[in-house]
């Protein structure tokens, strides 16, 4: 299998609302993780790799949905569906994040930083 020079991960964790703690999934973050891989589908460019993916939780759980984009290790926050296209032209293509939308990655997070 190939590695991506790129790969997005879009929570798209659902909590029980017993928990009473919100989800990214209360947001959106599965239509928009879809809307990722549509997105990067129609846009692919020969000798670039990049792939959107869901995940599981990444450490924050408000103000979602949260993504993050490795290797650069640049982290969404409170994105929507519009934003996608941008996401995906300026920062996955393009190199350029979208600072607007940006947010610090969490200090608890479970994600493996490049070595």
């Amino acid at each position: 299998m190939e590695i991506p020079d790129k790969i997005l991960f879009v929570c798209t964790n659902q909590r029980d609302p017993q928990w009473g703690k919100e989800s990214c999934g209360d947001h959106g973050s599965s239509a928009i993780a879809e809307a990722f891989r549509r997105a990067l589908k129609m846009r692919r460019v020969e000798g670039v790799s990049l792939r959107s993916t869901a995940s599981g939780c990444l450490g924050p759980c408000t103000q979602g949905p949260h993504a993050v984009v490795m290797p650069d290790n640049i982290w969404y926050s409170g994105f929507s569906l519009e934003d996608v296209d941008e996401i995906v032209v300026s920062h996955m293509l393009g190199g350029k994040p979208v600072v607007r939308l940006q947010s610090a990655p969490p200090l608890d997070s479970n994600v493996v930083e490049e070595v």
